[in-house]
């Protein structure tokens, strides 16, 4: 860096000897310079960057309010925030946007089409890409919202004692609907909507005289659910365990994230537990996508205080790595592991080998974007940069 400075510095003292003794050549030489100086000092500046590890594409300043969120949206983004929604590009730039008034949005994606909903409010709003596809209103406070790819919509409804599991189309009628309380089935943990918009899959927390049970139910709306009450098609059932959060990978594969491992369901009909993996070691941290899950526990080797393992549907252990980078927020994208903090991120391969490590210049809230091309959106409050790696 030193010797960029000495060659700029020795270039502007040309430069002001040749103001002293002008010619039509030395001008021209003096021009010259000038332009070579520009260029120069432009890419020390692109340089300074480059060794930070990042170049920021844009930023958009004031662009955000207070509570925005991002999810990934096909090739592009959805961001929402209590004031509406909209689509943006690799690029940030807007393709469309609808305004709303929310106290708490809520959003699900499935491929190419989103809902976004006013938790303990009635409002649903539902996407492609496109723009709106659909708005109606609920009759009780909303508790969590999904959508299949074809714009249908699962929601869990609160009334008092009462738990509504209801099933919706674009324009808000009612598919089907279930009715569940605490004393015969349980707290809903999470609900899951297949990909075909099918099947619904149900994470229930049961209090009973011996301590919590969770029971996974799975609802099928073709025709062998038909004959089934309430269209349950399945139950299964977990002493001693809490399983927060439950999906589907596809219309044959179903995941059940237990706070003591996991466990794979297949079945295009009737979905069945087919691998079940336990730990012994407390989890601190679970993330997934598509066919693979990761999970952080606590480091088993004193030179680290992390241990990063990935697993696929098989349960087979695809990836450890140790870590001492303290992370806020965990997360897969494009085969990807991304792990970020207030102070920057880090990106590891499929295989765990560190791909990005960001030290930024701003506190960072979060962090998306498209790894294979090295582009990500930094989210800062209120102000989100494009950046490339």
């Amino acid at each position: 860096m030193n010797k960029i400075k000495n060659f700029l510095h020795g270039i502007s003292e040309k430069m002001k000897d040749g103001k002293r003794k002008l010619s039509g050549h030395s001008r021209n030489w003096y021009f010259l310079a000038g332009l070579i100086l520009v260029v120069l000092v432009a890419g020390l500046a692109v340089i300074l960057n480059v060794e930070n590890g990042y170049r920021v594409l844009e930023s958009f300043e004031k662009s955000d309010t207070s509570g925005t969120q991002y999810l990934t949206f096909g090739s592009r983004m959805l961001k929402y925030s209590a004031d509406g929604v909209s689509c943006v590009d690799g690029k940030g730039q807007t393709i469309w946007n609808c305004t709303f008034s929310m106290q708490s949005p809520i959003a699900d994606i499935c491929e190419n089409s989103a809902v976004v909903a006013d938790q303990q409010g009635t409002s649903v709003y539902i996407f492609d890409e496109n723009g709106q596809k659909g708005q109606f209103e609920t009759l009780l406070p909303i508790e969590k919202v999904k959508v299949a790819r074809q714009g249908v919509v699962a929601a869990v409804l609160t009334e008092e004692e009462v738990t509504w599991i209801n099933f919706y189309d674009t324009t808000g009628g009612e598919i089907a609907k279930m009715r569940t309380t605490v004393k015969e089935s349980g707290y809903p943990m999470d609900i899951a909507l297949s990909p075909d918009g099918m099947k619904i899959m149900v994470s229930f927390l049961w209090p009973d005289q011996d301590g919590l049970k969770t029971r996974v139910a799975f609802y099928n709306f073709d025709s062998i659910g038909q004959t089934e009450e309430n269209n349950q098609v399945n139950l299964l059932t977990y002493d001693g365990v809490v399983a927060p959060s439950v999906y589907f990978v596809d219309e044959q594969r179903a995941v059940i994230l237990r706070n003591n491992g996991f466990s794979v369901c297949r079945g295009t009909e009737i979905p069945e537990e087919k691998v079940s993996v336990d730990f012994e070691d407390e989890i601190l941290t679970c993330f997934h996508e598509e066919g693979k899950i990761g999970f952080i526990f606590k480091s088993d080797k004193a030179d680290y205080k992390y241990q990063l393992k990935v697993y696929n549907l098989n349960g087979r252990c695809t990836m450890t790595k140790y870590l001492n980078m303290d992370y806020r927020n965990a997360k897969m994208m494009e085969g990807n592991i991304l792990l970020i903090n207030a102070n920057g991120f880090q990106v590891y391969s499929s295989r765990g080998r560190k791909r990005v490590a960001i030290t930024y210049q701003k506190a960072v809230a979060d962090v998306t974007g498209d790894p294979g091309l090295g582009h990500y959106m930094v989210l800062r409050p209120g102000h989100p940069d494009l950046i490339r790696v």
